[in-house]
């Protein structure tokens, strides 16, 4: 029989550590994502097999080869990750290095760290697009 004072505890998450694990697992991410990232810059860019040897085998796209759409959307979201993360990055900073009660840091939804956050997603979903995703 399980005590009530166990399931309290339990199901207890303090801000301060959600805000870590969240910091980590975004800057994990994001890494992955950089990785990818390159590789996708590479195939809207650069043309060529690139295997074998001799000059001539891979080459810049000429600007009527590039596909302009998907490049603009992948640095509009390259953008928008980092920022999203130098973000996270910060108000982490500011709440563990810089604030005396972390806690309240992290509560305080009036900072522009909290309101650059939620309103960057406001102003990418509510383009007119009619898709998108924005971290957080």
């Amino acid at each position: 029989m399980s005590n009530s004072n166990d399931t309290v505890e339990r199901d207890s998450f303090p801000i301060t550590a959600a805000q870590l694990s969240g910091n980590f697992c975004e800057t994990l991410f994001f890494g992955i994502y950089l990785v990818t990232c390159t590789s996708c810059v590479r195939t809207l860019l650069i043309t060529g097999t690139g295997t074998g040897t001799g000059a001539g085998k891979e080459r810049w796209r000429r600007p009527h080869e590039i596909r302009w759409m998907l490049t603009i959307i992948a640095f509009v979201l390259f953008v928008i990750c980092t920022f999203d993360t130098a973000l996270g990055l910060l108000h982490n900073f500011r709440a563990f290095v810089d604030s005396e009660d972390p806690e309240r840091e992290f509560r305080n939804i009036a900072d522009w760290v909290n309101i650059a956050r939620v309103s960057g997603g406001f102003v990418f979903l509510g383009s007119g697009l009619g898709f998108g995703f924005y971290p957080r």
